[in-house]
């Protein structure tokens, strides 16, 4: 025994970690989600010494943010390790927070009534609400991999979105963890010493009840939104579109002296997409870098190209305004632009603009000199279809699908389908591409819009109405390069008017989540609560 817990501030810190990555791996892994934080609750019940929970726990959030993000290399080297370095240890300080209250908090439980227990594991799924609420917003946020998206392989859970946002379904998420920890703890330490028959109905718990409550609910909300996709039938329409990946290196991107190469390769890349018909094709962002969209030669050669083949082409591109420019979504028709262009309005700092560039000797990673503009407002981009209906598209670029409000303000707007470009050939080619695309499924589960996306080289390919993301393989790679048509989504009409309750009230879930950790503080300070480990739960 003193030789098992000589390894557990080694074993439970390292297999929590290697679950919380396996979540976020491609495929059908969202049981690790509810299963990787047991390791660490049940290692905390023990009571370890501060000084090892600290080094133990401090030293698996690094490990396991600095393996998640490893990516972040490919960006701009070499000054994308420098950025890896600095991110990874920024959101690692967030589990390790959250971390501290666990050692805190959970180690309490044992002997304690049923509603101190309720109200700790409460507070610790609050806890980690404020927390991912916070990273989304702090130092202009970065929200990304929140733990809902573990979820995004599994559409019952993701239903819990269009109530409680992706924050309340990573609070659940967490509260199922704990949950499961306080069983396995009664079953295997507070219930040992019990005389009588047992049996393991008789080890639930409160916590079990309410840690799975919210799966309860998902599902409910799940079927209810099944049967409504039947009753609708008459306000849902088929939507075809194609999708152009480029696969330019994304610095090449910049080179002019590449120019023609670029153009040549993308009308030949356009015309197979325009092929199948679509009624509109996506062509990344940036699609051509080094040309602004009303360049006269640019704008004349999407114009042809839209004419060719028979549909819009809905393209992101540098649209200049004054001294400025603005990263842009835009859609051009024959006889030219269609409407106005939607301008990115969540920047990357060091990308497209340098914070506190008067006094911090600081530059850009991406080669243009000028800032880019922040756009003011969710500039719905309106198509018609090649059956005659008139589809709204919400437009979002690249890194702007990571931040939920921005998809909410196109959703009150009336749209009909999220669109979102990318130019995810900075990640170079590992996970960072399916990372990014894992948002794109929350926000189709959140506002029950389909979403189709669009990457230079990465995820291209479609979410439905349920968040379940389709991407475009060749040869089992999501980085080719190529014109294809997307997998089909359809939407529906009534969202203009009926948008879901996440929709119509934002992150609401946050101030009571904070609230009820404020409360769980509260009340183990007043009642001066230290751990009890052996004690029979009442």
């Amino acid at each position: 025994m003193a030789t098992w817990r000589r390894h557990l501030p080694w074993l439970a810190p390292t297999a929590s970690s290697l679950l919380l990555f396996t979540a976020f791996l491609p495929g059908q892994f969202a049981w690790a989600g509810f299963t990787w934080a047991i390791p660490l609750a049940l290692w905390s019940a023990t009571e370890p010494s501060w000084k090892t929970w600290r080094r133990a726990t401090g030293l698996a959030a690094l490990i396991t943010w600095s393996i998640i993000l490893i990516w972040l290399r490919h960006v701009y080297p070499p000054l994308g390790w420098l950025g890896w370095i600095i991110v990874s240890s920024y959101c690692a300080l967030y589990l390790f927070t959250w971390l501290l209250a666990l050692r805190w908090i959970f180690p309490t439980l044992g002997g304690r009534n049923w509603a101190y227990r309720l109200l700790a594991i409460m507070g610790l799924a609050g806890l980690w609400i404020g927390l991912e609420a916070l990273r989304g917003w702090a130092l202009t946020g970065f929200g990304w991999l929140p733990l809902a998206a573990s979820q995004v392989s599994n559409p019952v859970m993701l239903s819990l979105c269009e109530v409680t946002g992706q924050l309340g379904l990573s609070g659940a998420v967490i509260l199922g963890n704990l949950a499961v920890a306080r069983w396995i703890r009664r079953q295997i330490v507070e219930r040992r010493d019990v005389s009588g028959p047992q049996n393991i109905l008789t080890g639930l718990t409160p916590e079990v009840y309410l840690g799975f409550a919210p799966v309860a609910l998902a599902f409910a909300i799940h079927v209810e939104f099944r049967l409504s996709l039947i009753n609708s039938i008459d306000t849902t329409h088929d939507l075809r579109v194609a999708a152009v990946q480029t696969d330019v290196d994304p610095n090449a991107k910049w080179d002019s002296q590449r120019l023609s190469e670029q153009l040549e390769s993308l009308r030949e890349l356009t015309r197979d997409a325009g092929r199948t018909k679509p009624d509109f094709i996506l062509l990344p962002e940036a699609a051509i870098a080094v040309l602004p969209l009303r360049h006269p030669g640019y704008l004349a050669t999407l114009r042809d190209l839209s004419q060719e083949t028979g549909c819009p082409i809905v393209l992101g591109a540098l649209e200049e305004r004054k001294e400025e420019y603005a990263n842009a979504i835009a859609a051009v028709g024959p006889e030219g632009v269609i409407g106005l262009p939607y301008a990115k309005r969540h920047l990357v700092p060091f990308g497209e603009y340098v914070p506190l560039a008067d006094w911090l000797p600081l530059r850009k990673v991406v080669p243009i000199s000028r800032d880019c503009l922040r756009g003011m407002s969710a500039t719905p981009i309106l198509l018609s279809t090649r059956a005659g209906d008139t589809v709204i598209l919400g437009p979002l670029v690249c890194y702007e699908d990571v931040f939920p409000e921005l998809a909410r303000d196109h959703a009150l707007a009336g749209a009909d389908v999220l669109v979102v470009l990318t130019n995810d050939a900075w990640y170079g080619r590992e996970l960072g591409a399916w990372q990014h695309a894992a948002h794109s499924s929350l926000l189709a589960a959140a506002t029950r819009l389909p979403v189709v996306r669009c990457g230079n080289a990465g995820w291209s390919g479609s979410m439905d109405t349920l968040g379940r993301g389709t991407p475009v393989l060749r040869e089992g790679t999501v980085y080719f390069q190529g014109g294809f048509e997307l997998p089909s989504v359809s939407y529906n009409t009534q969202r203009r008017e009926t948008p879901t309750f996440w929709v119509r009230h934002g992150d609401w879930i946050t101030p009571p989540s904070i609230a009820l950790f404020a409360l769980a503080v509260l009340m183990r300070r007043r009642l001066k609560i230290s751990p009890v480990s052996t004690q029979t739960p009442s």
